[in-house]
């Protein structure tokens, strides 16, 4: 690229790139790939990938016709090959220059990739790679040109250290990986059909390559900042691309590590997946990687590999419930829920499925209720200046069970609200009035849709009966500990009315009834001295003492497990796509995914 600029507009009629496209085959030692790879690095943004893309399709399109005869593809990636084998002899020795090239030479090669794996089948693709120019020869024992470039990319992540020199060398790396298996989204073949998988799946180093995957999650490594000034041609003038990055993450290697880990887990279950086996027997490092994932549960790919490491890995499910600083982990999702809509189902349903799991462990349903949180300032339906997180989770999935059940109607999300209340309710202990009055006040309102007999019966009258277990659950076990539930219950006792005679709620309805019955009996007792509401909480908390428990008759216990489904890659696979490609800022047509 010398030193002329070059715009988006004009890439056709680059000669640089016009040479490496046409019939003419570019031998590995010769000076043209220092003129074409003399350009400084910089991250693009997901739009600039794009017009990427779109400016670039003539131009590979002619490469693609061509390639056959010159052999170029081939000739690139053992220009990238001979340089990423410097940087790994002498990665801490590297002033930049060699990683520098190294890394311009395969993002030459990942949008010719691109372009490929839109258009052509994986057989095509491979003959495009080993497509030998009439001047070269190839050694009978070379590795085939795919097997070389997976196993130099895996070399590059698990080899090169991670410093501001080589930073987006691993950027780059990363997002070649992710294209290469984007493969798996534009053709019907299961992903453990292609060799592209099979190459990384079988890699000898793949245990180390998801470890190291794991690490980056961990260190967060910070993008560097970019130098100004420098005598080597920007890369945002040889593509024309002037628009500063804009990225607000400052750490988008580790969300593309994280990114790509998500791809790995996902896809060919249909084996033994060894990506999935390392990851599920992590059991080193788990402080820091318990800390790195709390502060990174904003996004959604890492929600999506919390979720794996709780319902996968015993050591560190173990190690989160045992944890005193549990509130750095459920506020983040809590947030997420409270703040779901339609236009992003995912990532609260990630969330409440993790919430189910954590709340089938009885230590965290009690820890979580002498864990007392301040001033959260995301909840906004009332000002909350103290409350137990048991509490905060209570308010969360009650609110999106009663709008999901009266606006969203989808089953599978408030079925996962109620089951991990379900799991709480013998534990419940000391609920805010506040709370209190949100728990009732979600039946009611169920009960006033219920009795309209509208649509979606079957589905209200099922969470309903739901509620009434979870309150007795806990009345069951907690009745003494929860006596502003107890004074709710009276207060608001005329909305059981209808629901005494119905076969559905009889028997839990009776033990609600034998609880309002004798404190209101107490109640009675004291006359007209008992007329404002302290006086009311007073004798509550009395007759509570005298209890008589025997009187509830019992149930069996309230307990709900979450069971993956039968074929969950095919929710998670579109699921970890749609956020590869809104996230990893390589772009995608889209469109062309084979649906799932």
């Amino acid at each position: 690229m010398g030193g002329a600029q070059s715009r988006v507009e004009n890439m056709g009629s680059n000669k640089l790139l016009q040479r490496l496209a046409s019939p003419e085959h570019i031998s590995v030692d010769d000076v043209f790939w220092n003129r074409l790879l003399l350009f400084e690095r910089r991250p693009f943004t997901l739009n600039e990938d794009e017009i990427l893309y779109e400016k670039c399709k003539n131009l590979c399109t002619m490469f693609a016709a061509n390639n056959l005869k010159s052999g170029n593809f081939g000739s690139i990636i053992r220009v990238f090959l001979s340089k990423s084998a410097e940087v790994l002899v002498a990665a801490e020795l590297d002033d930049g220059t060699c990683s520098l090239f190294t890394h311009n030479a395969l993002l030459v090669i990942r949008h010719f990739l691109r372009q490929l794996i839109h258009k052509y089948p994986e057989s095509e693709i491979i003959r495009q790679l080993e497509a030998q120019g009439s001047s070269s020869t190839k050694r009978p024992d070379a590795e085939p040109m795919l097997a070389q470039l997976i196993d130099s990319l895996i070399d590059i992540i698990v080899h090169v250290p991670v410093r501001d020199a080589t930073y987006y060398l691993h950027m780059e790396t990363t997002r070649t990986l992710l294209t290469l298996l984007s493969l798996s989204q534009f053709t019907v073949e299961s992903s453990s059909a292609l060799e592209v998988y099979r190459l990384i799946y079988q890699n000898r180093q793949a245990e180390s390559f998801l470890l190291t995957l794991v690490s980056r999650l961990i260190s967060q490594h910070k993008q560097p900042e970019e130098s100004a000034g420098s005598i080597i041609l920007h890369i945002a003038d040889f593509f024309g691309l002037i628009t500063p990055p804009t990225d607000p993450d400052h750490s988008p290697l580790a969300r593309s590590s994280v990114l790509l880990i998500t791809v790995l887990i996902n896809h060919c279950l249909d084996g033994n997946n060894v990506f999935r086996n390392s990851l599920s027997n992590i059991s080193d490092g788990m402080n820091n990687l318990f800390k790195s994932i709390c502060c990174a549960l904003d996004k959604e790919e890492t929600t999506l590999v919390l979720y794996y490491l709780l319902h996968r890995n015993t050591h560190f499910r173990s190690f989160v419930l045992s944890r005193s600083d549990i509130p750095s982990l459920v506020l983040p999702m809590l947030r997420t829920i409270y703040r779901g809509s339609d236009n992003n189902c995912h990532h609260m349903y990630m969330s409440l499925i993790i919430l189910l799991i954590l709340t089938e462990d009885n230590v965290f349903n009690k820890k979580i209720h002498t864990t007392i949180i301040k001033n959260i300032q995301w909840y906004t339906d009332r000002n909350l200046t103290e409350i137990s997180l048991g509490g905060l989770i209570i308010l969360v999935t009650t609110r999106t069970v009663q709008y999901n059940l009266l606006k969203m109607r989808d089953e599978y999300l408030h079925t996962n609200c109620l089951a991990a209340l379900a799991n709480m309710s013998s534990q419940f202990t000391e609920l805010h009035s506040y709370v209190c009055q949100r728990l009732i006040g979600l039946f009611e309102v169920l009960a006033k849709t219920y009795n309209r007999a509208n649509q979606e019966l079957v589905a209200i009258e099922r969470a309903l009966r739901i509620i009434l277990e979870v309150l007795n659950s806990c009345l069951s076990n907690q009745l003494v500990h929860n006596t502003n539930l107890v004074y709710t219950l009276l207060y608001k006792k005329d909305i059981f009315e209808t629901f005494r005679n119905n076969p559905a709620f009889q028997d839990i309805i009776h033990n609600l009834d034998q609880v309002m019955q004798y404190f209101t009996s107490k109640l009675d007792l004291e006359g007209e001295s008992c007329n404002d509401v302290d006086k009311v909480s007073a004798v509550i908390v009395k007759a509570a003492q005298q209890w008589p428990t025997h009187r509830l008759q019992k149930f069996p216990e309230l307990k709900f497990k979450y069971v993956e489904e039968e074929k969950p890659e095919e929710f998670f696979i579109p699921y970890v796509w749609s956020l590869v490609t809104q996230y990893s800022n390589v772009y995608w047509q889209t469109s062309l995914f084979r649906q799932h």
